[in-house]
């Protein structure tokens, strides 16, 4: 018996990069009376004429494949503003994020145009690369309190922007859209897009409850709780360390 909840997971044969399918499998294991949509890429996506999607994940990706994303998205971009002002839940992970920026630059100059749903411009420097593990506050909204997210981050790009009140979360160890930012990703009401890689849910059971509360599933138990409570306890400390690097 279905839950009423229906999550479409967009293009996974791309969306898989350092475990980031994860995300899917994951929300899987909690509701598994929920109803899953896998869009394979060419596909018209499920949210471009259905109402009743109730979340949408999409994860990293290489940067070839970012790029004809990026050209099948932009024909419903302004569906997916209307969904995400509509407070419609949605979590873009590893470069899928850089999709929702107004720019993406590659390292010969060449603009791409993006999505826009944000105000950053994202610098691709292939072949430096960009590691940092992260801890930092996520706040839910509606009085509740903020909570700690962990994460690490693997990026050949670094973004510039003002995301001062649209920011995935502030961090206290890590950087964020840039090195010399602390505030990471972006936010949008309930739909967050973060370079966070991990993937990001099962390792951040507070924040999976919160997306489920979202979604309408508060009777819903994190799945293998104990498992993952205790493994985000022991990340938080690690992640906190000075210094700490991957």
């Amino acid at each position: 018996m279905s839950t009423g909840t229906v999550i479409e997971v967009l293009y996974p044969e791309f969306g898989n990069q350092a475990g980031d399918n994860g995300n899917a499998m994951y929300l899987r294991a909690c509701l598994p009376e929920a109803t899953f949509i896998e869009t394979p890429f060419g596909a018209e996506p499920a949210f471009a004429s259905r109402d009743d999607i109730s979340c949408i994940l999409l994860g990293g990706m290489t940067e070839r494949q970012q790029e004809r994303v990026l050209e099948a998205l932009m024909p419903w971009r302004d569906r997916l503003i209307e969904l995400a002002d509509a407070g419609i839940p949605m979590l873009f992970t590893g470069n899928a994020v850089e999709l929702l920026a107004t720019m993406i630059v590659t390292p010969e100059g060449r603009g791409i145009t993006a999505l826009g749903l944000f105000d950053i411009v994202v610098h691709r420097r292939t072949p430096e690369r960009y590691a940092s593990v992260c801890v930092g506050s996520f706040e839910p909204g509606e009085g509740a309190a903020p909570f700690d997210v962990v994460g690490y981050k693997i990026q050949f790009t670094q973004a510039e922007g003002d995301n001062r009140r649209s920011h995935f979360c502030r961090l206290k160890n890590g950087f964020g859209l840039n090195e010399a930012s602390e505030l990471e990703g972006v936010r949008r009401r309930n739909l967050i897009g973060t370079w966070f890689l991990g993937p990001l849910l099962p390792i951040n059971p507070p924040l999976t409850r919160w997306l489920l509360d979202t979604l309408g599933e508060t009777d819903a138990p994190l799945a293998f709780e104990d498992l993952v409570a205790r493994s985000f306890e022991k990340r938080v400390r690690d992640f906190s360390v000075p210094g700490m690097e991957l």
